[in-house]
């Protein structure tokens, strides 16, 4: 594990896997003004053992494009505009940046393959978490019920207040929408995204039992995490995983 990273008990037990979700304790994810490096996420590239250019980012636009990440591609991918990454390939770790959104990471111990989803609400509704377990479904013949979810810290309910231009796409998109917000008068709701994210995940078939969260508001905790709702311009978290070598 990465020294400043948060952890889960149940993936810390699998033997196939290296993960960590960051936090931004000793200035890890500080950027200045904001200004993504190839260096970013060195320390954690070192603490799973490979080098910078093998921990896999994108550029994170908010939508619903998954990339299968390869020992072919995974070099050109740094620019390419998506928002959750699979892959299979030992030794390459695939990580979203995040600093409010939901970071959601997907651990297939079987196949094995893992993924990597950046969830704001934008892609949240457009449902990427369930679109990136039916591409490893598809792609690696992934079982959804022995799959493993791990989701990191987002911004709560508690701090995350919208109104209809969010809300409406999420009236439409699900119909449990009721259990994942409320309404705080004026037009205005608080919305719980990490639930939303996961109650997709158990209509994609996951168990239940094999859906862990955090329950960390990044907006409540200054000291811990960045928030964009926060403080505007700031740096980022990496919720990252790999697939150990052989």
């Amino acid at each position: 594990m990465v020294a400043t990273s948060l952890s889960i008990p149940a993936l810390d037990k699998l033997g196939s896997v290296k993960y960590a979700f960051t936090t931004r304790q000793n200035g890890l994810g500080a950027r200045t003004q904001g200004i993504k490096g190839p260096d970013d996420w060195k320390p954690v590239a070192e603490a799973f053992g490979i080098g910078s250019d093998r921990l896999v980012t994108v550029t994170q636009v908010h939508g619903e494009t998954i990339v299968r990440v390869e020992e072919a591609n995974y070099k050109g991918l740094r620019s390419v505009e998506a928002d959750a990454m699979i892959t299979r390939e030992r030794g390459l770790a695939v990580g979203v940046e995040t600093a409010d959104c939901v970071p959601v990471l997907l651990i297939d111990p079987v196949t094995p393959a893992v993924g990597a989803v950046h969830a704001g609400w934008r892609s949240t509704v457009k449902k990427i978490v369930q679109k990136a377990v039916v591409k490893m479904q598809t792609e690696f013949g992934t079982n959804p019920a022995r799959l493993l979810a791990a989701i990191g810290p987002a911004i709560g309910p508690e701090c995350y207040e919208v109104d209809d231009p969010v809300m409406g796409p999420v009236r439409e998109a699900f119909s449990f929408w009721e259990q994942v917000a409320s309404a705080r008068g004026n037009g205005r709701w608080s919305l719980d995204l990490a639930k939303l994210n996961r109650m997709e995940l158990l209509q994609a078939g996951l168990a239940p039992n094999n859906v862990y969260s955090f329950g960390l508001c990044t907006s409540c905790m200054p000291d811990l995490f960045y928030s964009f709702r926060r403080e505007g311009r700031t740096g980022r978290m990496l919720s990252v995983v790999m697939i150990k070598p052989w």
